[in-house]
């Protein structure tokens, strides 16, 4: 009855309100949701890249350590010929050498200690222990334990129990019969000092956790709390078939919600992985505070202007129905895809110029925050050192250039390239001087390729060229440009203090669809290559052949 007696003016005015409240609630309700869905998205990516990057390191870090004990099982110095003082001396320096080693031992054939750094635990017998019973068989890696025999003889950092990893192999004499063991224990703060170096103060103020897990489901490696906890109950340890690194939102024993990265340790050259799991985690609530805050400021922001809207809509007289027409319609354009321009100032009275300008301002601030959302896109596809795209972007445009390259009837190079020297360079110099040779890298990188070629930093050395080639050339143009990489890399770089350092660059080359039908196993054969041209010398281009060999192509 109330709406019969206002006046055409009027209901035109309330006709009018109600679409800008309309408007105005659907515009905020679509920014929010896509603004949470996007960061829900990227945060859980970041926390597996995170996880797939410790995993990483940890392989890395333990197949060092095995080669290691591989090349110490070699010597020829360590026989029942070496007198037990020269040989405490020997495992004495090469303990020096490895800050990782507690403690490195040798045994006889009956498990009986012979020699061992600073003496600790010789004449007594190992013969039960796993390091013994598993090394005097071959090589050996053990997981995760706390010390027994050295428990009460090696310095206990932070008073906390000591843990190592072992490492064991047998030892032959000339004629290959069985010596005795060498036992190595890996002390595992070398895990906490990997973990520490893995989060930057920005990511650890953010309360982000790394936690490595055994294969039986208990935390080796994490907050302190944590330490020695049953997590077997987390869907994300229950994963029977892993594709890579992956996220989930999951709720942990301390009852609360954490989004959770995972990344499997799969192990590297001669360690064959011990199971571990990686989990980064961060709290939900602390993950999406600043959606929270956006999606508040949204909501306060929009029912302060339906407010401002209704007040003038509500004052408006019949004849303002023309321009409020055209200001339903504007609106209808500006959904439809329109810049905020195309809403009209109406001047014929200060309450439309009011409703104009203030439309406008929501429409600006709108598509700003659409703007700032893309602009968020790129840089979590970008790396921020260097500029080059980054393992997400190469995981997003991957299928998309295949699928064009196999449209156009095209092959696609992968080349894995690592830098030779890189390391030396940044214990040398220090890290500025790391990251300023990374980008002078990868600005020769790009001036090496075409325009429609990428180059992708996957992290630390490590770069990945995408080139679509002839498939008849793709041979020739894989070793040019290989060559042309070689030179440019190795080219002296100035750094900010004047002084001069050089480094090399090894490639393994991989062509898909010529030699693998999916872009995973192209870029395995790419790797495999990769390690080939270092094994061969390092400054070489080696291409994977359809037989499953690397041929050197420089």
């Amino acid at each position: 009855m109330l709406f019969r007696r206002l006046s055409l003016g009027n209901r035109l005015a309330l006709a009018s309100a109600s679409l800008v409240l309309a408007a105005i609630a659907v515009l905020g309700w679509a920014v929010s949701h896509e603004v949470e869905n996007y960061a829900h998205d990227m945060i859980g990516t970041s926390l597996a890249e995170t996880g797939y990057q410790m995993a990483d390191k940890l392989d890395r870090s333990m197949a060092a350590r095995v080669k290691e004990v591989q090349l110490l099982q070699g010597v020829h110095a360590l026989t029942a010929q070496m007198e037990p003082s020269r040989m405490r001396e020997l495992i004495g320096q090469l303990q020096a050498s490895y800050d990782v080693a507690s403690w490195i031992g040798v045994t006889n054939s009956e498990g009986e200690v012979v020699a061992a750094t600073d003496g600790l635990l010789e004449g007594k017998s190992i013969a039960h222990r796993p390091v013994f019973t598993n090394g005097r068989q071959a090589l050996w890696v053990g997981d995760v334990h706390e010390a027994v025999m050295l428990a009460q003889l090696l310095p206990s950092p932070g008073g906390e129990d000591v843990k190592f990893v072992d490492v064991a192999a047998p030892l032959y004499d000339e004629d290959g019969r069985f010596m005795g063991v060498l036992a190595v224990h890996l002390s595992w703060e070398w895990a906490e000092r990997l973990k520490a170096s893995m989060l930057s103060p920005r990511e650890q103020a953010q309360d982000i956790d790394v936690i490595v897990v055994s294969s039986e489901g208990t935390v080796v490696l994490g907050p302190r709390g944590l330490l020695g906890t049953q997590l077997g109950s987390l869907a994300s340890l229950n994963e029977t078939a892993y594709s890579g690194p992956s996220w989930t939102t999951e709720t942990w024993p301390d009852g609360r919600q954490y989004l959770t990265g995972r990344a499997v340790s799969d192990g590297e050259g001669a360690f064959p992985g011990l199971g571990w799991t990686v989990l980064a985690r961060r709290p939900v609530e602390a993950a999406f505070a600043t959606v929270t805050r956006l999606q508040t400021k949204l909501l306060i922001g929009g029912l302060i202007i339906a407010l401002c809207v209704a007040l003038i809509g509500w004052g408006m007289h019949s004849r303002l129905s023309a321009p409020l027409a055209r200001l339903s319609r504007a609106a209808d354009k500006v959904r439809q895809g329109a810049g905020a321009s195309t809403i009209p100032l109406e001047l014929s009275s200060p309450e439309l110029s009011r409703l104009s300008r203030s439309l406008r301002s929501m429409v600006s601030q709108i598509l700003n925050q659409r703007q700032a959302i893309d602009e968020l896109q790129d840089m979590a596809s970008a790396d921020p050192l260097t500029g080059l795209p980054n393992r997400t972007y190469l995981g997003a445009q991957l299928e998309q250039r295949l699928v064009s390259a196999r449209q156009s009837q095209r092959s696609v190079a992968f080349l894995y390239l690592d830098l030779d020297g890189f390391k030396g360079v940044n214990d040398t110099y220090g890290h500025h001087a790391g990251d300023r040779l990374l980008i002078e890298v990868a600005r020769r990188l790009r001036v090496c390729l075409r325009g429609e070629d990428i180059a992708i930093r996957l992290g630390g050395d490590e770069f990945v060229l995408i080139v679509e080639v002839e498939s008849d050339k793709a041979r020739w143009l894989v070793q040019a440009v290989g060559q042309r990489i070689i030179q440019a890399v190795s080219t002296p770089v100035t750094l900010a203090d004047g002084q001069q350092v050089s480094v090399g660059a090894s490639i393994g080359v991989a062509l898909w669809p010529d030699q693998a039908e999916t872009a995973s196993e192209v870029m395995t054969h790419a790797d495999a290559a990769l390690y080939a041209a270092k094994a061969a010398g390092k400054g070489r281009v080696y291409l994977h052949d359809s037989h499953g060999l690397a041929q050197a192509l420089t």
